[in-house]
């Protein structure tokens, strides 16, 4: 399958710029619901948002503090992929695999076009690691049926993926 890969992020900056925005005095004693209230699953995001919002969580992922980047890459979880990775403490750990560590903090990254299945997304994304490794991966998506997020784009799983060519600049 070939993923064709764009250059326009603006819609995605949006999202992220908010995440950005905030400032590093907020404190770690916020719960999930009031820190970053504004970024939790809504209909109003796109496949590629939410992978947006999640990949640059996890670039910055200590900031305002400890992990923060993949807690709010958790509130985005779907709630299948919830039963399998969580709680929030499991799900860490993911991020101690050799497949999925590279996402923490990785330097740059490239969101490709979703290629949309029904109710279900494939957004590819490629990142430069912080040890400027070139990695792929493929982010699954549903759109949810039931409530509290009716309609909203959810993320399912995520994959590494092998490029053609890892020496190739992006």
């Amino acid at each position: 399958m070939h993923f064709p890969f764009t250059d326009t992020f603006s819609h995605i900056l949006r999202a992220a710029a908010v995440v950005f925005g905030l400032t590093a005095a907020m404190s770690h004693a916020q719960t999930n619901d009031t820190l970053f209230p504004e970024l939790a699953p809504d209909p109003v995001y796109q496949p590629q948002e939410v992978v947006g919002i999640q990949m640059r969580a996890l670039g910055r992922n200590d900031s305002p503090y400890e992990n923060a980047g993949i807690e709010l890459t958790f509130r985005f979880a779907s709630p299948a992929n919830k039963i399998n990775t969580g709680p929030l403490e499991k799900f860490a750990t993911l991020f101690d695999l050799v497949d999925y560590a590279p996402m923490i903090n990785h330097r740059s990254l490239e969101i490709g076009e979703p290629q949309l299945q029904n109710e279900t997304a494939f957004v590819p994304v490629i990142i430069i690691s912080g040890s400027d490794e070139r990695i792929g991966y493929l982010f699954r998506l549903s759109k949810q049926s039931e409530s509290p997020f009716e309609d909203a784009w959810m993320t399912d799983g995520v994959s590494r993926v092998n490029l053609p060519d890892a020496t190739q600049a992006m």
